[in-house]
């Protein structure tokens, strides 16, 4: 029976090491700072591997976690905005404790420095970070989610500026073609910017658009065109070159920061507009003038891609004049009801 293996350990211009004989071939791992933690990996790692015996899963820091195996798999599933906003988020924690292992982060710590996060970015942030925790809990990385340190409140929801059909118009003729047509769409029919920006004549629909969401990769919905929408997507002129309905000027899809910068902006000064003014208020207004109408929150909802959740938390003093169209609606349909009852009685 072979000699049962204890490895060694040396130092390495990145800290210390361990090597080892497997299969028949020399291996190794470097990276560890000190040689305790060289040793410790060997023994709840290597060794019992060469046992035959389970093995504990290979220790990670937070960032090797993060970008080795949770966004790869986020990434499968989700649309790239969503990943992009996702990083965004994680940027904080990994400043954090990126360089930490995961089994040595502990919630005491995180309590602490969550309470210096910048309020109106707290609740995304952790949210993003418990994600994280709790893919590596149950993959089996550490027993139970560090991140988890009480309540997560969210923030106070902001007043946003509503623009009204007038202003949504003002603001488009101040752009060239076809971005004056951009921004009746992406108001009219409640588009979040990187939608309206990949839209495609394929998209098209009788009286619809077939919009694929920012959420997920394969997301679809179906999004009514009211007859300013379409007056704008009939303007269009036809193009050979290009499947886009809104291209960049040099073709392809118009990066957001480049379409703010170059065509947006601009455009809200000249137009007199408030210089909070962003793409994102053109779906906010869209859905405030929807819920305004009297279309049902829930339809509201389905056709913004967005939760009833949402609206409640964005648009209740609009939700409220809902409640009455609705309660309208139902005086009517009851009134009617008794009118066709007499009716019947009297024949």
């Amino acid at each position: 029976m072979p000699a049962r293996q204890s490895g060694s350990f040396y130092r390495t211009s990145r800290g210390w090491a361990c090597r080892w004989y497997e299969s028949g071939r020399r291996r190794h791992q470097s990276g560890f700072e000190s040689r305790s933690a060289a040793r410790d990996y060997f023994n709840t790692v290597v060794r019992p591997r060469l046992d035959g015996l389970p093995t504990a899963p290979e220790p990670l820091t937070l960032r090797a976690f993060v970008e080795e195996r949770f966004l790869p798999r986020y990434e499968a599933t989700r649309a790239p905005a969503t990943v992009q906003s996702l990083r965004w988020r994680l940027e904080r924690p990994l400043r954090g404790f990126g360089d930490t292992p995961l089994g040595e982060i502990r919630a005491g710590e995180v309590a602490v420095w969550e309470a210096a996060l910048p309020p109106r970015f707290r609740h995304d942030i952790l949210r993003a970070l418990r994600m994280v925790g709790k893919a590596a809990s149950e993959w089996g990385y550490v027993e139970r989610n560090p991140f988890l340190t009480g309540a997560n409140p969210s923030p106070p929801v902001v007043e946003r500026a509503i623009l009204t059909p007038a202003e949504v118009d003002a603001l488009a003729a101040e752009m060239s073609a076809p971005y004056g047509s951009a921004i009746v769409v992406a108001a009219w029919c409640f588009l979040r910017p990187s939608e309206l920006l990949s839209l495609e004549r394929r998209d098209l629909g009788d009286g619809v658009l077939n919009v694929r969401g920012a959420k997920t990769a394969r997301s679809r919905r179906s999004v009514p065109v009211p007859l300013p929408a379409a007056q704008a997507l009939d303007e269009l002129p036809a193009r050979l070159d290009t499947r886009l309905l809104f291209p960049a000027p040099e073709g392809g899809v118009y990066a957001l920061g480049n379409f703010r910068r170059r065509q947006f902006d601009w455009a809200v000064h000249a137009a007199g507009l408030p210089s909070s003014t962003t793409p994102y208020t053109l779906r906010h207004s869209g859905l405030s003038w929807a819920l305004a109408s009297g279309i049902p929150a829930i339809d509201v909802a389905r056709f913004g891609g967005t939760s009833l959740a949402m609206l409640e938390g964005t648009y209740a003093h609009l939700l409220e004049s809902s409640v009455d169209t609705a309660r309208a609606r139902m005086d009517a349909f009851a009134a009617a009801q008794d009118e066709k009852e007499g009716v019947a009685d009297g024949s």
